[in-house]
């Protein structure tokens, strides 16, 4: 069981600490060192978190704990976003990360099933994302889940094109 809460300011250093840690243990093979400091300098600098936690009207920060207290993941969600694809409106899950040492556990389902809840509180209608082709695993997660692949937009990093698949759940009201 993981203890869920919103994250504050006062969380900028830990996000920006398990934000990079998660993303090198997850996606360091799809990037070259010199690209993989790039992206994180722009994604979980300081900066661009503090900015994104003082928008918890667009954006909600979601820190996850273990019984200890220990931070073990994180998500963000970004509210009233259209999707690719369709331009259908709905909550992105732009980030949902846990430690690999953490992996297993059900916390990822947890955190999903409360990214829910609040995103139907809010009266959002759609849950999307988008995630890497080649992630196999993440996306037969989703798909347990309840999230349907609509079809593909490009990425690409400093070392290949890879592609995302976007995944869409309709949310009951």
């Amino acid at each position: 069981m993981i203890n869920i809460r919103e994250a504050t300011r006062a969380d900028l250093d830990v996000l920006c600490e398990v934000g990079c840690e998660t993303y090198r243990e997850h996606f360091s093979a799809i990037w070259s060192l010199a690209g993989m400091q790039s992206f994180l300098n722009q994604d979980f600098s300081p900066g661009t978190l503090s900015q994104s936690l003082e928008s918890s009207a667009s954006h909600l920060w979601l820190i996850a704990s273990d019984e200890s207290g220990r931070v073990v993941g994180f998500s963000k969600v970004n509210w009233s976003t259209p999707a690719p694809l369709t331009g259908a409106m709905g909550a992105e899950l732009q980030k949902i990360y846990f430690l690999k040492s953490e992996a297993g556990r059900g916390y990822g389902k947890q955190l999903l099933r409360f990214i829910c809840n609040r995103a139907i509180e809010r009266g959002e209608r759609l849950l999307w994302l988008d995630v890497l082709r080649t992630n196999s695993n993440a996306r037969r997660f989703y798909q347990d889940f309840g999230f349907e692949a609509i079809g593909e937009i490009p990425f690409k990093t400093d070392l290949a094109e890879i592609g995302m698949v976007v995944m869409v759940c309709e949310l009951s009201q």
